[in-house]
């Protein structure tokens, strides 16, 4: 087990008791996690010296409330924490994204398991939500059987939740919103097994194995939350809509299509030499990329806060829209990565094919992160589907149609 003594002397300048230590933080860690980027991608699982490093700094941390002593960082900082690490390495940035949802987890129980399960902030939470498992009601609680897939960041987790439908003997429990509840479940630690399955084409630094509970365990009721709880205007801003939580993965997004530019144009600047003309070809193809890159950044640091505003104010939610229009932007951060790479392998030539260059990697993380629900052009549809239905919030930031 890597110790703290074995890392980097300066990899984490500042002790993360506030938000504003987070980003200096993750700068401070680049290096690390570039030296540790090749290992995680050939083991499935980012090293234990990459992850002594992420948790010290604090990048596991960002979600935890306020009232509970936590950063409560806007989900602006967040995205841009993500990004700077992915821009490095996709695979570690993946376990950052994901395993910051544990303070959003941790935010939704009870004091008392809340003490229960985090004696400190410092215990990263994995947690798998399909397909989901089955949770048994019982006296006190749930017995839980499943198998879940995806589950990312759980080779580095503390606690790993899974998703379960609930039943009362036989018969399905309806929840809040009139469908069988589903409910994320802290399970026990020692009985989850994995099936060590995460053999990829890329971001296999995320170690999303499947893991499993094949026995019933037993899971008290408070150790668990409402995975589809409706939007609650009273609730920590982090947690006011169940939807929040994962939103930092757009951050992956950003990083890889910068990634693969700051290679693009590496690779330009060593072809054309000191002189530094490049043929009119050359530079509409990086100007675009450039100009893309950008779009993608500053559109989504404009729609996210623009969502911190509304839920860090007192009382207030998202609409629909406004909901909708927030996991949308992950489908439009894939659109414009896929531009992005089609772009720079034109700038980068032919290299990547072979397995010791950079940009293969790059090119494989992309892809994999475009296989994932986030990136589905079916949000989009979803997204539509409320503008229909709310004439007064407008199709676009612009406001209302005429």
């Amino acid at each position: 087990m890597t110790t703290i003594d074995e890392l980097p002397a300066g990899s984490v300048p500042r002790a993360p008791v506030a938000a504003q230590a987070v980003p200096a933080n993750a700068d401070a860690v680049l290096d690390l996690v570039a030296e540790e980027a090749a290992d995680g991608d050939a083991r499935g699982r980012i090293s234990e010296r990459a992850a002594l490093a992420l948790r010290r700094a604090g990048l596991f941390e960002m979600g935890f409330p306020a009232r509970l002593g936590g950063m409560e960082m806007p989900l602006a900082d967040q995205v841009a924490v993500v990004a700077k690490v992915a821009r490095v390495d996709a695979g570690t940035a993946w376990n950052v994204a994901v395993l910051n949802a544990t303070g959003f987890y941790a935010g939704r129980l009870g004091d008392e398991a809340y003490h229960e399960l985090y004696p400190t902030r410092d215990m990263p939470t994995s947690g798998a939500f399909h397909p989901k498992g089955r949770a048994q009601v019982t006296e006190g609680g749930y017995l839980v059987t499943g198998r879940w897939d995806w589950g990312s960041g759980s080779y580095v987790a503390e606690h790993i939740i899974g998703g379960c439908l609930v039943f009362d003997g036989d018969e399905p429990v309806i929840g809040p919103n009139g469908k069988q509840l589903t409910l994320g479940l802290w399970l026990p630690r020692e009985a989850v097994v994995h099936a060590h399955n995460w053999h990829t084409l890329g971001v296999r630094g995320s170690g999303s194995s499947s893991y499993s509970i094949t026995e019933p365990v037993f899971v008290p009721e408070r150790h668990s939350f409402d995975r589809e709880a409706p939007a609650n205007p009273g609730a920590d801003p982090l947690n006011k809509h169940v939807t929040l939580a994962f939103f930092g993965l757009t951050g992956v997004c950003v990083g890889v299509a910068q990634h693969a530019l700051d290679l693009a144009l590496t690779a330009v600047r060593r072809r054309i030499g000191p002189a530094a003309v490049a043929d009119a070809t050359t530079r509409r193809v990086l100007g675009q990329a450039c100009a893309e890159v950008d779009m993608l950044l500053a559109g989504i640091t404009d729609i996210a806060k623009r969502t911190d505003e509304i839920i860090f104010t007192p009382g207030r939610v998202l609409t629909p829209t406004q909901e909708h229009r927030l996991i949308a932007t992950n489908t439009m951060a894939a659109e414009t990565l896929r531009r992005v790479l089609d772009l720079c392998l034109e700038l980068y030539g032919s290299h990547y094919l072979f397995d010791d260059d950079p940009m293969q990697r790059v090119l494989r993380d992309a892809w994999s992160a475009l296989a994932h629900v986030g990136a589905k052009r079916v949000h989009w549809g979803s997204l539509a589907e409320k503008v229909l239905h709310d004439p007064a919030g407008g199709p676009t930031l612009f406001g209302a149609a005429p």
